[in-house]
C-alpha cells in the first residue's frame, strides 16, 4: 500500500481514509483557529508589554504546559482520548471566550496569560491528532496518510491567515479571539467522527486506566527511539526560539502599529502554510517513498545550517523572515510527517502518554529554557544581533547529529537495540 490509490481499493483503506479525512478536516479548523490567536495574540502582547517581555513569557509556558498535560493525562486515564479530547477543546474554548472578554473590559494584564495558554493549548491537541493517527494506522499507510492528514491543518492555517490578513484592520485584533474559539467548535465535532469512524484506540491491560502513571515518565528511559525524539525536539526549538525572538525584534522595528503589524503577521504565516501546504501533498508522500527516513531527518537541518548562515551575514527583516519560514514550513510538513511514522509500532502509553510530554513538553520546554537563558543574558549585557544566527547555527548542528542515532535500528516494539 505505498500510494493513496492503492488504499482505497481496499475495504480497510477506504475505512481508514474515512477517518483519516474528518481528522483532517477538523484539524483544518483547529489551525485556522489558532491562526486568529497565535497572530492576535502575540500583537496584543506586544503592545502592552513590548517584545523585549516575550522571554519572560516564553518561560512561564513549560509551567502551563506542565499543569495541562498533567491535567489531560487524567482525563485519559479516567475517560479515554475521545472524550479526553473533547475535554481539552472544551475547556480551550472556554478560556479565549472568557479572555476576549477581559479584555473588552480592559483587563489588559489577561494579554500575558493568553499569550502563554495560546503557546501550550495548540501543542497539546496537535499532539492528541497524532496520537490517535498513530494508533489508527499501520507503518505503510502512515507514509500514504500523514502528509495529507497534515496537510488539511496548513490548509486551515492558510485560510486563518488569510481572513486574518485580510479583514484584521477594519474589525481589529481582539474579535479574532472569539473567532478562534468559535471554529475550535466543528473541529472537536468532526474530530469525534473520526473517533467513530475508527474506534477508540485500547490500552493493553497492564496500562489501561493509566496503571502506570497518568504521563508513564519511565518510557522515556526504556524506550531510546522517544528519548531520541525529546533530544532532537529540544534542539529543534532551541533553534526555532531564536529565530522566533530574532524574527520579533525585526517586525516591533519595522512595523510599530498593533493592526499592522497584525497583518503582517496574518501575511507572514499564510506564507508559512502555503509552503507548508505544498510540501504535505506534493513533496511529503514522495520523499517518505523513496527516500530513508533518516536521510529525510538529516536534511532538514542542514537547510537550517544554511538559512542561519546567510542570517548571519545579512540580518535583516527579509532575511530573518525567510529563515523563520523555512523553519516553521518544514517543521509543519516533511519533519512532523516522517517523525511520526517512527511511533506507530509503540504502546498505547508511548503514544497517548510518553508523546505528549517528548513532544509537546519538550518542544515548549526548550523554547522556556532558552527564553530564561536569553533573559538572563540580556539582564547584564546587550544580546548583540549576531548571536542569534550563531547559536541557531550550533543547535542546527546539534540537531542534525542527533538525527543519527534517532534513525539507527531498533527492536519497532521496545524503541531499544536488538538483542
Amino acid at each position: 500500500m505505498s500510494t493513496l490509490t492503492a488504499a482505497l481499493k481496499t475495504e480497510r483503506g477506504r475505512h481508514v481514509a474515512a477517518a483519516m479525512l474528518f481528522t483532517g478536516l477538523s484539524a483544518s479548523f483547529l489551525f485556522c483557529g489558532y491562526e486568529f490567536i497565535r497572530s492576535g495574540a502575540e500583537s496584543i502582547f506586544i503592545s502592552e508589554f513590548g517584545a523585549k517581555a516575550k522571554p519572560y513569557a516564553m518561560v512561564c509556558v513549560p509551567f502551563m504546559m506542565g499543569l495541562l498535560i498533567y491535567l489531560y493525562g487524567r482525563l485519559l486515564s479516567v475517560f479515554g482520548g475521545a472524550r479526553a479530547m473533547a475535554g481539552s477543546m472544551l475547556f480551550s474554548i472556554a478560556v479565549f471566550v472568557g479572555s476576549f472578554f477581559a479584555l473588552k473590559t480592559g483587563f489588559k494584564a489577561v494579554a500575558f496569560f493568553l499569550y502563554v495558554f495560546k503557546e501550550s493549548y495548540i501543542v497539546i491537541i496537535s499532539e492528541q491528532y497524532w496520537s490517535f493517527v498513530n494508533s489508527t494506522l499501520k507503518d505503510e499507510e502512515g507514509k500514504v496518510f500523514n502528509g495529507p492528514v497534515a496537510g488539511f491543518g496548513a490548509l486551515g492555517s492558510m485560510i486563518g491567515g488569510y481572513l486574518l490578513n485580510r479583514y484584521v484592520v477594519s474589525l481589529h485584533t481582539e474579535p479574532f479571539i472569539l473567532l478562534c474559539a468559535l471554529v475550535m467548535a466543528p473541529a472537536a465535532l468532526l474530530f469525534w467522527l473520526a473517533y467513530e469512524k475508527a474506534g477508540e484506540p485500547k490500552p493493553k491491560v497492564d496500562e489501561a486506566g493509566g496503571k502506570k502513571g497518568h504521563l508513564h515518565l519511565s518510557i522515556l528511559k526504556e524506550n531510546r527511539t522517544v528519548l531520541y525524539i525529546a533530544l532532537i525536539i529540544f534542539a529543534t526549538q532551541v533553534v526555532a526560539t531564536l529565530m522566533d525572538l530574532n524574527f520579533a525584534r525585526l517586525v516591533q522595528d519595522a512595523l510599530p502599529d498593533k493592526d499592522l503589524r497584525t497583518a503582517y503577521l496574518g501575511s507572514f504565516w499564510m506564507k508559512v502554510n502555503i509552503f507548508s501546504f505544498s510540501m504535505q501533498f506534493l513533496l511529503t508522500p514522495i520523499l517518505l517513498r523513496h527516500i530513508s527516513i533518516r536521510g529525510i531527518q538529516a536534511a532538514i537541518p542542514a537547510v537550517h545550517l544554511v538559512a542561519c548562515a546567510l542570517l548571519l551575514i545579512n540580518p535583516q527583516l527579509g532575511v530573518a523572515a525567510l529563515a523563520f519560514l523555512l523553519f516553521k514550513g518544514m517543521d509543519y510538513s516533511i519533519f512532523r510527517a516522517s517523525k511520526e511514522t517512527l511511533y506507530i509500532p509503540f504502546s498505547y502509553d508511548t503514544r497517548y502518554r510518553a508523546k505528549q510530554v517528548a513532544d509537546a513538553f519538550t518542544y515548549r520546554f526548550s523554547k522556556g529554557f532558552t527564553a530564561a537563558v536569553l533573559s538572563a543574558v540580556s539582564a547584564v549585557a546587550v544580546i548583540p544581533v549576531a548571536l542569534y544566527a550563531s547559536a541557531g547555527f550550533l543547535f542546527s548542528g546539534v540537531w542534525m547529529v542527533l538525527s543519527f542515532p534517532l534513525t539507527a535500528k531498533r527492536d519497532k516494539v521496545t524503541g531499544n537495540w536488538p538483542e
